[in-house]
């Protein structure tokens, strides 16, 4: 038995050092040759987006990268200190300030909302990097459904009204600034997160891959 084992295990470095040195010869290592063409770029502050973005993640088979919020958002004090920077169109120190996108056509930006926009941290890297000649998809989260209030006519009552045209009107803002980057808009997806389990969250985040998958992105 110690020696099929030992055949075995033989076998298994020869292929490996075989494959290593085919790669080598190919001018790649074993990461590049791994590499994905699409990157989840995301934000979490609570933990939901960055469940979305992983979900997305496995699915898609895709590249991942957080982008870090030097400023402290945790607890109340962060929560409001978001809303404020948001409210104001304020941008914030994040790591990595300047992500190397290049080798990527496809970029899924995942992001929780802030005052019925994009949150500051993804403000900022869409703001200050270039998107050109990208793909794009966008994946937001929020407590409440930031589309509830688009179906209501002109004859709904007024405060329906008010509100299904001032969440236009930010959506068109969201729309503006990735539009901005020179990047293709592929599409736009929202996931309403409160009260929700995991597996949930989960689950309304597959049921778009589909969707995803439909369209020219992937």
């Amino acid at each position: 038995m110690k020696k099929i084992m030992a055949v075995k295990n033989a076998f298994r470095k020869t292929g490996f050092a075989f494959l290593s040195f085919f790669l080598i010869a190919a001018g790649l290592s074993y990461a590049e040759a791994n590499h994905s063409d699409t990157l989840v770029l995301y934000y979490s502050r609570t933990g939901k987006s960055a469940l979305v973005a992983e979900t997305l993640r496995n699915r898609l088979g895709a590249d991942m990268l957080e982008i870090k919020d030097l400023k402290d958002r945790a607890g109340l004090w962060g929560f409001i200190g978001a809303a404020l920077d948001s409210f104001y169109n304020r941008y914030t120190s994040i790591e990595p300030a300047q992500p190397d996108l290049s080798s990527y056509s496809n970029i899924v930006v995942v992001s929780p909302v802030w005052n019925w926009k994009l949150s500051v941290p993804i403000h900022t890297v869409l703001k200050h990097n270039n998107f050109e000649d990208k793909k794009l998809i966008a994946f937001t989260t929020a407590n409440i459904d930031i589309k509830k209030y688009a179906h209501f006519g002109d004859d709904a009552p007024f405060v329906k009204r008010f509100l299904r045209d001032y969440l236009n009107n930010k959506r068109k803002e969201m729309v503006a600034l990735v539009s901005g980057t020179g990047a293709d808009i592929s599409g736009h997806y929202h996931i309403a997160t409160e009260g929700k389990p995991n597996q949930e969250i989960k689950r309304d985040t597959l049921q778009y891959v589909i969707d995803l998958k439909s369209k020219t992105f992937l």
